[in-house]
Parts: structure tokens; C-alpha cells; sequence
């Protein structure tokens, strides 16, 4: 059976499908945009996706981030020994000797997916490990504020803006994480100014004030800034999906371009593509190619006696006879123009092409179409002229198409209904 005799247009439907899932995707994605997301949630098949395609950026962050503040969490030494001159070596071995120790060994290991829970863990791992590491420094300064017996100690609580900063804007924890993060870390901040001796009335609601400030200022803003990056992200699918869209609806533009509309055969324009293709490769292995021009004997009287419709319909049953009686896969017909025809056989001499024309040829006549304007028989017939050649750099495609036109005009003026072969 010829390849075009199962035109490409039959993948369609699986295109469709795919253009039906894109379709409700996109429905989803404008729904989102036009409606929000207040709860910072996508549908989980989307959040899902959102959470895999940022978590290359996010650990990326987590690192560079952990890094910087590491080394700015252990520049408030200097606060200490201001601060709590008192507890100054305590704090050191909890910074220097606790924290950044166990810190840095869970940056490596995650840098490094040294452990094997780390490899297969899910996005959220970062902020998990980036919440754990605030809150190791949030109790890291309580159990500072509740040791030391300095004066200047009251004011040391100021540190935990800094840590809740970093969790909500620096390391931009996931808004539910950031709401988890920031309870624990006002929790801690209580916990340290009660456990705190003689803590002054005076200083404590300003002090409270400011780190309840710095908390709601900080979590609003995470807010925003995750809404953002979420808007971002399903203006970036959005996107994608136009860009699918046309791509799809360029695709099948093609596909249409290819194909006859009356006969549902390929058109001239694929088949000149086509033959080019099979010339190009024959050329290079040196393989022989055979052309044939089908040509129906006096259409344009028999369009002029029995009308239009009669003519299309006559033109569809040839289109039939020709794909029907193509035996390889590798052959392909096509409607070349008005009545014309072509058929192109690649791996094929002269003889077995002949051969193919003229059970063309015969299937034509055997339809017993009724022509009586015709000079030639009662009934249509078809001519066909036939070349083959191998394939050569002293021949062009365009030189094998000259030789079959000449073989079609030979068989026309032969008297018609009948084949005409010629070799390069």
C-alpha cells in the first residue's frame, strides 16, 4: 500500500488529545491569573511541577545565602562581647563550635546529596533545612539572653529581627513555612525575654513591638514576593503554551497544505519535496528511481459534458485505482494538478516500473466510466509516461521530470490510452 494512501492528517487525533490536555491546562492557568491564589497553593498536579521546576534556583539560593549568613551570624561575636561580655565564650563555642559546625555540615551534604534521603527528598527539603537552621539561631541567642547578667543584655533581643529577616526575605522561605518559622521564632523570643531575670518593663514593649514589627513587615513581604514568583511562573506556562499552540497550528497548517482537498491524496507541493528528497538519497547510494505522470484522456470534455460534479467525482475514484494499486510502502502517489497525477517509485527499474503504468493504465479503463466525448474509447482511459534512470551527480531532479513529461506527451501522441517509457 503506498504511504499515500494514509495521508498524515490520521495523526491528528492524538493531537488533538494533546491539544485537549493543553487546552484545560491553559484554562487552569488563566483561572489562576484572573482569581489569584490567596492561599498560596496551584492545584497539586501544578504545584508539584512548580515545586520541581524551582528547585534548582531555590537550592542555589539556599547555599549562597546559608553561606552569608553564616559568616554575618558569626560577626555578632562582636555584639556579644559588647553585649553579654559575661557569657562572651559561651557564645563563642555556640557559634563557632556548635552552629557553624553542624551549619556547614548540612550545607556540604546537601551541596554534595552526600546522604542518601537528601537525593531522593522533595523540594521542600530546602526550606525545612533552612527553617531548622534559623531556629538554631534564634535559640542560640535565648539561651544567650537568659545567661548573661549585663546591663546592656535587654537590648539583645533586637537579634531576632535579624533572624526572622532571614528566613522571611533573605532565604524566602514558602509562605506556610515562613508563617511556621515566624510563630517559632516569636515563641523563642518570648521564651528568652520571660526566662530573662528582671527583665525592664520599660524596654519590653518597645522591644516586643519592634520584633513583632519586623515579623509582620517581614511575612508580608514574603507573601508578596512568593505570590510574584507564583504569577511569574504561570505567565511563563502561559507562554509556553501559546508557543505550543502555534507550533501545533503550524504543524497541522502543514499537514493541510500537503494534501488535496478533493482527492485526500498528497498535493504537487509534497510531492516536488518529496521527490527531492528520494532523488538526493538515491544519488548518494547510487539506487535507480522511476517516475510516472498519469494523465485521464480528454478530462476537459468530460468535465464540459457530464459537469463539475461529475468531474470531481471521477477524479476521486482515479485518486483510488492510483493509491490502490501501489504494492510498497516506499511508493508514493499524489495528485500533480487538474487531471495529473504522479506516482514516484524509489528502488525501481525500468521494466517493474513499465509494468506498475501499466496496471495503472488498465485499473483506469476497468472503472468503465462512461466518456462519449472522448476520441479515444466510450470509456475514460488515463496515458501515462514513465521514466527511470539511476541516480547520478550528471543528473538533476529536475532533468528526470523534463524526460517523464516528454514520455506523457509520447503516449498522447501515440494515440492515447496507453504507456510510454523512456530511460536517462
Amino acid at each position: 500500500m503506498s504511504t499515500a494512501a494514509q495521508p498524515p492528517l490520521q495523526s491528528l487525533p492524538e493531537s488533538d488529545f494533546g491539544a485537549f490536555r493543553q487546552c484545560t491546562s491553559m484554562d487552569r492557568i488563566h483561572e489562576l491569573l484572573e482569581h489569584g491564589f490567596p492561599w498560596m497553593f496551584f492545584p497539586s498536579d501544578m504545584e508539584q511541577q512548580f515545586q520541581r521546576d524551582g528547585a534548582a534556583a531555590r537550592a542555589r539560593r539556599f547555599l549562597i545565602s546559608g553561606l552569608i549568613s553564616l559568616f554575618i551570624y558569626n560577626g555578632f561575636l562582636l555584639a556579644d562581647y559588647l553585649m553579654a561580655r559575661d557569657v562572651f565564650w559561651l557564645a563563642v563555642e555556640l557559634r563557632l563550635l556548635v552552629f557553624t559546625p553542624i551549619s556547614l555540615l548540612a550545607l556540604y551534604s546537601f551541596h554534595k546529596g552526600a546522604l542518601p534521603w537528601l537525593r531522593q527528598a522533595p523540594p521542600s527539603i530546602v526550606d525545612v533545612l533552612a527553617l531548622l537552621g534559623g531556629i538554631g539561631a534564634a535559640v542560640s541567642l535565648a539561651i544567650i539572653l537568659m545567661l548573661s547578667r549585663s546591663p546592656l543584655i535587654y537590648f539583645y533581643p533586637v537579634g531576632f529581627m535579624v533572624v526572622i529577616t532571614y528566613g522571611n526575605v533573605v532565604q524566602r522561605l514558602r509562605f506556610w513555612f515562613a508563617v511556621v518559622f515566624t510563630v517559632v521564632l516569636l515563641g523563642t523570643f518570648v521564651g528568652g525575654v520571660m526566662a530573662t531575670p528582671d527583665f525592664p518593663a520599660r524596654l519590653l514593649w518597645p522591644i516586643s513591638s519592634m520584633v513583632l514589627s519586623v515579623a509582620m513587615f517581614t511575612l508580608s513581604a514574603n507573601y508578596f514576593l512568593e505570590r510574584d514568583e507564583r504569577r511569574r511562573y504561570l505567565l511563563t506556562l502561559r507562554e509556553r503554551g501559546l508557543v505550543s499552540e502555534l507550533s501545533l497550528a503550524h504543524t497541522r497548517l502543514r499537514e493541510v497544505s500537503d494534501i488535496d482537498a478533493l482527492t485526500g491524496m498528497h498535493n504537487r507541493r509534497h510531492i516536488q519535496e518529496h521527490l527531492s528528497l528520494l532523488w538526493e538519497r538515491a544519488r548518494r547510494d547510487g539506487d535507480h528511481l522511476s517516475l510516472l505522470l498519469v494523465d485521464i484522456d480528454h478530462f476537459k470534455k468530460f468535465n464540459e459534458r457530464y459537469g463539475n460534479p461529475a468531474g470531481d467525482a471521477c477524479l476521486q475514484k482515479v485518486a483510488r485505482v492510483l493509491q490502490d494499486s501501489q504494492r510498497r510502502t516506499g511508493d508514493t502517489v499524489a495528485r500533480y494538478g487538474g487531471e495529473e497525477f504522479m506516482v514516484v517509485l524509489p528502488r525501481t527499474d525500468a521494466s517493474f516500473a513499465v509494468g506498475a503504468a501499466e496496471r495503472i493504465r488498465q485499473a483506469v479503463e476497468a472503472l468503465q466510466i462512461r466518456h462519449e466525448s472522448s476520441t479515444t474509447a466510450l470509456h475514460l482511459t488515463a496515458s501515462v509516461g514513465v521514466v527511470s534512470c539511476q541516480a547520478g551527480p550528471q543528473l538533476t531532479v529536475e532533468q528526470v521530470m523534463a524526460v517523464a513529461e516528454q514520455a506523457l506527451q509520447q503516449a498522447k501522441l501515440e494515440g492515447r490510452n496507453r504507456v510510454c517509457g523512456l530511460s536517462l
